[in-house]
């Protein structure tokens, strides 16, 4: 694939995504796919490693019913043969308090056959946690200047 055929994959995918079409966004999964997202399950108890196409779907289910999106604008999007790195601004609201979570995830795409096959996602627990509790964590300084 070209990248220019990867990016519009990651186009198409993530606007699945944030419109609720999930039919649509699973096409683009490969049977295969190894889905992980790190995250703390603390702030975002959600299934954050699966595996197959069945199982992602599951989990997606599971996501849908702790936060809705609000928003997600793709910020960069860095396309080779078979490999995607992206950065997006995400928003969700939680479903059991009505807080929204504002967050950038970096997430790592690979795919096989013009399927995603591999989906790694990255995001800053710590400010996760500090928004989902609705408070700053006061931690003790590490490193004395």
């Amino acid at each position: 694939m070209t990248a220019d055929q990867i990016r519009e994959l990651v186009r198409l995918s993530y606007a699945a995504y944030f419109d609720g079409d999930r039919e649509a966004f699973v096409d683009h999964f490969h049977d295969d796919i190894e889905w992980q997202f790190y995250s703390p399950p603390e702030a975002l108890p959600i299934p954050n490693r699966v595996t197959g196409k069945v199982a992602v779907l599951a989990a997606l289910k599971r996501i849908d019913e702790v936060v809705e999106m609000v928003d997600d604008k793709l910020e960069v999007v860095v396309a080779d043969v078979d490999r995607a790195a992206v950065v997006s601004n995400r928003a969700v609201r939680l479903r059991a308090n009505g807080r929204v979570l504002r967050y950038k995830v970096a997430a790592f795409h690979r795919y096989r056959d013009g399927k995603l096959i591999e989906y790694t996602a990255f995001l800053d627990g710590f400010d996760l946690l500090q928004q989902t509790l609705g408070r700053e964590i006061a931690v003790e300084q590490a490193y004395p200047e």
